[in-house]
């Protein structure tokens, strides 16, 4: 029998018919039907929480990627415009986002502070159920004739995208395949074609309780969560019946040879994932060729599912096509197959957590799996390929990787930038390191992500060999690291060797980071559509407060109307604690120079003091702003990579004080005054 929790009644915990307990999930309904699922086995301290909502699209009109943005312009209890991007700068989260997928709309989240968190999902769940949705919100987010031009964020977002070239390329491909894919985050011709009402009759019909799932994982404190989504809740009335136009919405995008057609083969996903890495070798160029076929992408933005697909001629016969694909198939070891259908899960995998982080990869990932997930969450899980037909079921719908969650151990080597000789024998020696490191993955049978990278500090070099892998394959390849690879390889060069919990660091001799001093530095550079501003600080500079001034900046009102007006997509700032460096960028500006005038006039805004209560505010965001760029995905690697030059993401914001806050701005609006133009 359900029994309504005894601190929130409104909360009913589902008879144990209906529970999962042994996937180590817990289900909750609220009285208004919205279903809430917390993964309580999970062992990760992190509070990952998404407000999930099927948002159904057939055509290219972009609507649920316009509601998206509309939704989170202000609502009932926020009735600000500018409160998200203040709570972006002020939450100290190291996610927090919302996402247009395929059939549904996500809003999530994820941290390690439980205020910030519950603050963040209260925002999200009142913007959802209780937007504003008004017609200036909507003039400036969406769009909005300015003369011979088009404002509003959005359209400048997706004109953006398609001057990107993969980007256009996936648009032609995805309206010349069949079934036709819609373009569901629109195009720059039809989101001209959206107006307010539109976008209100759909958030009436998908947005409700009924239809909204919540799913949470890591050390919630339970009845706080509760009681602020039920605060949105309680301001939601009665559904009524609205009726949705049924007129399509198609974009003008072409195929860009009309002699020429897109086939799609009818595999599974896995069986596509892995026939894609052996037709797209050189052995298989020329027989395509020969065809009439040329091999596409495995998957785009609006074609999630994997597939084989073909660009076409009229001459190319679909059952040689298919022939050779046998053939390809045929030729294939067991080995060779699970080992490429491995590889693309972890893309995939390393994909989603790069984007999301590690919390929300997880939190997705386990999700999926279960048997209570609706169809547009529901996972694929297939750890053999056994069978081969052409008529496997094909996923149609969105796509998410049976990834487990990735680690990722490192080799790192830190040697003097000026030292060349030294350079090219660690390179040698990771080119090897990386060889051995592929052979034993492959004699294993366990797929990895591995890659040789540089990361600079000062007149520090760290070099490194970095591999992702699955949680359950860390210690194996450790071990191997650990007594396989051996100092005696390169022993020309004095150094410290070291072997830690997440792999090996190499300091060479003579390479001890040198702490930059003297002023601050600064470099603008305008291109056609984007403003970058870089500057470099002393070491001596405490990282708290650069951290927090970064915040603040991104916190002032010149800043947010800048963003919020509509004549520009985005305004960013990152903080690189390896150069010392705070960047800031805008993304589809119509103009960039006005844009670092708002910058300039930010930074003379906070040469006076701020008050406390806007101290703490932009600390905590400091705060988030570090960990979103170390903590979100392997913060494990990160910490190691940092220690290797001294430097820590436990940065120390008690020192940030009203004064020291506005004596920094002082010197970097000196600075940028100054700036070298590039």
């Amino acid at each position: 029998m359900a029994k309504p929790h005894p601190a929130a009644p409104d909360w009913i915990l589902l008879p144990p018919k209906d529970q999962q307990l042994g996937t180590g999930w817990v289900g909750y309904r609220h009285v208004s039907g919205m279903m809430h699922w917390h993964h309580a086995a999970s062992e990760d301290q992190r509070l990952s929480a998404s407000l999930v909502v099927p948002t159904p699209v057939e055509d290219d009109s972009g609507i649920t990627h316009a509601l998206e943005h509309m939704v989170l312009r202000g609502s009932m209890r926020f009735p600000d415009s500018d409160t998200f991007f203040s709570l972006r700068s002020e939450l100290a989260l190291l996610e927090f986002n919302a996402s247009t997928k395929k059939e549904s709309t996500r809003f999530h989240l994820s941290g390690y502070d439980p205020h910030s968190a519950l603050r963040g999902i209260g925002f999200f769940a009142d913007s959802v159920l209780s937007p504003q949705l008004t017609l200036e919100d909507f003039e400036q987010e969406i769009f909005h004739p300015l003369g011979d031009d088009y404002g509003g964020t959005l359209y400048r977002e997706i004109s953006e995208y398609m001057r990107i070239e993969h980007f256009h390329a996936s648009t032609v491909q995805a309206v010349n395949c069949v079934p036709r894919a819609p373009l569901f985050g629109g195009m720059p011709d039809t989101i001209t074609q959206l107006d307010i009402a539109a976008l209100r009759r759909y958030h009436h019909h998908y947005y409700r309780p009924e239809n909204i799932l919540l799913i949470t994982a890591g050390s919630w404190p339970m009845v706080a969560l509760w009681r602020q989504v039920s605060k949105a809740l309680d301001g939601v009335g009665t559904p009524f019946s609205v009726t949705l136009s049924e007129q399509d919405i198609f974009s003008s995008v072409v195929a860009e040879k009309d002699d020429e057609r897109i086939e799609s083969l009818a595999l599974s996903s896995h069986w596509a994932a892995v026939l894609h890495a052996t037709l797209s070798s050189l052995k298989y160029r020329q027989p395509l060729s020969e065809l009439g076929a040329q091999l596409l992408p495995l998957n785009n933005d609006f074609q999630p599912a994997p597939a084989l697909r073909f660009r076409v001629s009229q001459q190319c016969s679909l059952s040689d096509l298919e022939q050779l694909v046998e053939g390809a198939r045929q030729r294939l070891s067991a080995k060779r197959t699970a080992w490429q259908s491995g590889y693309f899960k972890l893309q995939q995998g390393q994909r989603m957590a790069t984007r999301w982080g590690d919390g929300l990869q997880r939190l997705y990932h386990q999700f999926s799996t279960t048997p209570f997930a609706p169809p547009y969450l529901k996972g694929e899980v297939c750890e053999q390929l056994p069978t081969f037909s052409f008529t496997d079921k094909q996923c149609q719908g969105e796509w998410i990787a049976p990834c487990p969650p990735l680690v990722r151990l490192a080799i790192l080597c830190r040697f003097n930038a000026r030292d060349t000789k030294t350079r090219a024998d660690l390179t040698r020696w990771l080119e090897l390191c990386e060889q051995r490191t592929l052979r034993w993955a492959w004699m294993q049978s366990k797929p990895i992500l591995g890659e040789i990278k540089e990361w600079y500090c000062a007149n520090a070099v760290v070099k490194g060999l970095t591999v992702d892998l699955p949680e359950s394959d860390m210690a194996l390849l450790r071990h191997f690291w650990h007594h396989t690879l051996s100092a005696n390889e390169i022993h020309a060069m004095d150094a410290e060797w070291q072997h830690t919990a997440q792999g090996i660091v190499l300091n060479c001799a003579g390479s001890v980071p040198v702490f930059r001093a003297g002023t601050i530095m600064a470099s603008h550079r305008d291109d056609e559509t984007a403003m970058h501003v870089a500057l470099s600080f002393p070491h001596t500079t405490e990282a708290g407060t650069i951290a927090a001034l970064g915040q603040a900046v991104m916190a002032s009102s010149l800043i947010l109307q800048r963003r919020l007006g509509g004549r520009c997509y985005s305004l960013g700032v990152s903080f690189d604690l390896m150069s010392y460096e705070l960047t800031f960028d805008s993304v589809a500006d119509s103009d960039p120079s006005v844009s670092f005038i708002a910058l300039l006039n930010a930074f003379e805004t906070l040469c006076s003091p701020l008050d406390e209560d806007d101290i703490e505010k932009v600390c905590d965001g400091g705060l988030g702003l570090v960990s979103a760029r170390y903590n979100k995905s392997n913060a494990r690697f990160h910490q190691t990579l940092l220690n290797t030059v001294g430097r820590s993401v436990a940065l120390d914001f008690s020192v940030v004080s009203p004064a020291s806050l506005a004596q920094l701005a002082t010197q970097v609006l000196y600075a940028l005054k100054h700036a070298t133009l590039h």
